[in-house]
């Protein structure tokens, strides 16, 4: 007897890969796995592109605890190498010949440690007009991840980085706003399962960052108690099942075969190439004081373990991931204390380990602005740090005042530590594009490349960026 494997509901959706292993992630139909039941429903099967024969199929767990949802790992992979797979579920726990041809096939690389360069689409802020009804209406947010599709086919490039609100559970501020498990969980189902999106994350390996939006606006300026012991939990348990769980952050066991337990931390690292990342979660471990020296964006393990991450291997490109924009900040009466500009005195700090480290090749990507555009920093003492800030995949016009444009940021100027004393002199030498825009980041020894797309797959030369190091 034959079993038709069945696609999943979201996904796959191929996450991190080392250089021996990667995770996929599927889940199944609303309502088709309930809470308590864990079954080995779920099925896989690999093989190196160019090749004819597939793998044995692999068979893991989906769990109804996160939203009938599993990661599987496949090990003993080949460094620097491309593969197909295509995964599913069944209906059953045994062993029996599959019928593939209902799924999808989809693809993932390898990390190549002595590869001299690495090529990866970024962006972030997807939103997307969600009606009362949970139903999505409007589908121009999802066309713009046919164009990245397009760029990741023609270029091969290794990865897509998402730096925040990959979905907006206040869409309409406080009406219909997500604040139960099932708001959360329906809202990721019906973002990711969008038909261009879900093909991106199908072909190319992806990591994820949240920001605000995935739990609420400028979260947690306005938290009460209600919202600490109800909105929260219920929208991290949903970052967690669909952004965490198929990143680094979710820990493996010592075999580094499953996920082992749900992650107690949503910062992570990662490397490409000749570069390390470091993503910063900026988002859940905030203290908030009416002292700005208080006031502190992460927490400070996160931040002790970014400083000793700046100092190992200090040869290689280091590549900061803040999903809100460290500089440039903006000017009066537009700033605010939700950015790096209103937590000086820890900017301050992560600044000054930048200058001290042995680190030359420092980038800073981020998000959150609805703007996209290329600044750098000269600290005192002459080192460089380059920023790279691409946001807004999708920000409809009926939301234009909530963008930046140029005459709100301040620049040329000096960037003020928490007591007032100049860190450094910002530039911002290009155009600050204002509309919905995705970019394509490469990285060598040489240098940067910071090439920005608008949502038709058109080239915006004039904010775009080479830099060398």
């Amino acid at each position: 007897m034959v079993a038709i494997v069945n696609r999943f509901s979201v996904g796959p959706i191929t996450g991190e890969s080392g250089e021996s292993h990667v995770r996929l992630f599927g889940a199944l139909p609303k309502g088709e796995l309930g809470a308590g039941n864990k079954f080995m429903w779920g099925r896989v099967r690999w093989r190196e592109l160019g090749e004819e024969r597939w793998s044995e199929p692999r068979r893991f767990r989906l769990n109804g605890n996160f939203d009938g949802s599993g990661v599987v790992v496949i090990n003993k992979l080949k460094p620097g190498a491309c593969y197909q797979y295509q995964a599913g579920w069944v209906r059953s726990e045994e062993q029996t010949p599959l019928d593939w041809h209902g799924v999808d096939t989809g693809r993932f690389s390898t990390h190549q440690p002595t590869a001299n360069q690495t090529t990866f689409l970024f962006g972030s802020c997807c939103y997307r007009f969600v009606g009362l009804d949970g139903i999505i209406q409007d589908d121009r947010a999802d066309k713009i991840f046919a164009e990245m599709s397009a760029q990741a086919e023609q270029h091969n490039l290794d990865f897509v980085l998402f730096g925040g609100d990959q979905v907006y559970a206040d869409a309409l501020y406080s009406i219909g706003a997500a604040t139960t498990p099932d708001d959360f969980d329906s809202l990721y189902r019906t973002s990711f399962s969008q038909p261009h999106l879900a093909k991106l994350l199908r072909e190319t390996n992806s990591y994820m960052i949240l920001d605000d939006h995935e739990i609420e606006n400028n979260w947690p300026a306005k938290a009460d108690a209600d919202r600490w012991t109800n909105k929260y939990p219920a929208a991290i348990k949903a970052y967690q099942i669909y952004q965490a769980s198929h990143s680094p952050a979710a820990p493996l066991n010592q075999a580094g075969t499953y996920l082992d337990r749900d992650p107690d931390k949503f910062w992570y690292t990662f490397s490409r190439g000749p570069a390390d990342f470091f993503v910063m979660d900026v988002r859940t471990e905030r203290v908030l004081s009416r002292w700005p020296w208080q006031r502190k964006m992460i927490s400070e393990v996160q931040e002790q373990a970014f400083v000793e991450w700046l100092d190992r291997d200090p040869d290689r490109i280091k590549v900061l991931v803040t999903s809100v924009v460290m500089f440039p900040e903006q000017r009066r009466p537009f700033q605010g204390k939700d950015a790096w500009e209103g937590f000086r005195h820890q900017r301050q700090r992560l600044l000054s380990a930048m200058a001290k480290s042995a680190s030359q090749k420092l980038v800073v990507l981020s998000g959150d602005v609805h703007a996209s555009l290329y600044a750098s920093l000269t600290l005192n003492g002459g080192k460089k740090v380059h920023s790279w800030t691409c946001s807004g995949v999708f920000w409809p016009t009926a939301l234009f005042a909530f963008r930046w444009y140029r005459p709100m940021i301040r620049v040329p100027g000096l960037l003020y530590s928490g007591w007032g004393r100049p860190l450094g002199h910002v530039s911002v030498p290009g155009e600050v594009f204002s509309n919905n825009a995705f970019s394509v980041v490469s990285f060598d020894d040489k240098g940067a490349q910071f090439a920005l797309f608008d949502r038709r797959n058109r080239a915006v030369p004039e904010a775009s960026r080479t830099i060398e190091w």
